[in-house]
């Protein structure tokens, strides 16, 4: 990428990064969104193609008959002349894009299974909270930290068995492994949630429950995005 803008180049890699999480036999190709590429007439011959906007190589790659892909890198300069097509609404067809090919293969109810198992950790987290702070009066620091591992704990056994069945390797060893790599991943979250808490509740001064919430949707989708290219790979 010559002379690109930290934007651009944030832009670019998103996108990449989003199509390698949410549909994962993109992950085989490095750059998905390239619009540069050449391929053989029964690739998609049988193909039934529905591409949204201007990305069609995601497109032709999953709903088509590639049998090998081979990436030849190149210098990817800034344009002399025309105007760039990438704006706002190329943004939004690509996420509308990206949706489409994830209902045709399946891949939205992994989604929606992850975003429920979620909800359910939001009742554990926020119920294992209210405990320790009114009952018990731990110190909400504190009781946020030992909240959030229940919440993880119960989490990953839920996504274990019903969001990934098809990526988890059999045996305790692995079981553990996951269970780690899983825990390392929403340490991370617990910074998004301590940090939320501490600004919205010192500095705003929203209700504390409230200031959890946003905490937990943060890290919710942290969660999802680097466990499924990691975890559950």
């Amino acid at each position: 990428m010559q002379n690109w803008s930290t934007v651009r180049k944030i832009i670019s890699r998103g996108a990449i990064v989003i199509s390698h999480t949410l549909l994962p036999a993109s992950r085989t190709v490095k750059d998905i969104t390239s619009g540069f590429f050449a391929l053989k007439r029964e690739v998609v011959a049988d193909a039934e193609l529905k591409p949204i906007g201007w990305k069609i190589l995601l497109e032709t790659l999953y709903m088509g008959n590639a049998q090998k892909t081979v990436e030849v890198p190149f210098m990817f300069a800034l344009r002399t002349k025309g105007s760039s097509k990438l704006n706002s609404r190329q943004q939004i067809e690509y996420l509308k894009h990206i949706w489409s090919l994830m209902k045709r293969k399946g891949e939205h109810w992994r989604f929606l299974k992850f975003i429920g198992v979620g909800l359910s950790g939001v009742g554990v987290n926020e119920g294992v909270y209210w405990l320790l702070t009114r009952p018990v009066s731990l110190y909400d620091v504190a009781a946020q930290a030992i909240s959030f591992e229940v919440s993880v704990i119960s989490n990953f056994t839920l996504n274990d068995f019903f969001t990934f069945p098809d990526r988890r390797a059999p045996g305790a060893a692995r079981f553990g492994r996951r269970l780690f790599k899983f825990n390392l991943v929403s340490l991370v979250g617990l910074g998004f949630q301590t940090g939320a808490l501490l600004l919205f509740t010192r500095v705003i001064h929203l209700h504390d429950m409230v200031a959890l919430l946003i905490g937990i949707i943060l890290a919710t989708i942290w969660n999802y995005f680097v466990n499924s290219i990691w975890t559950w790979k």
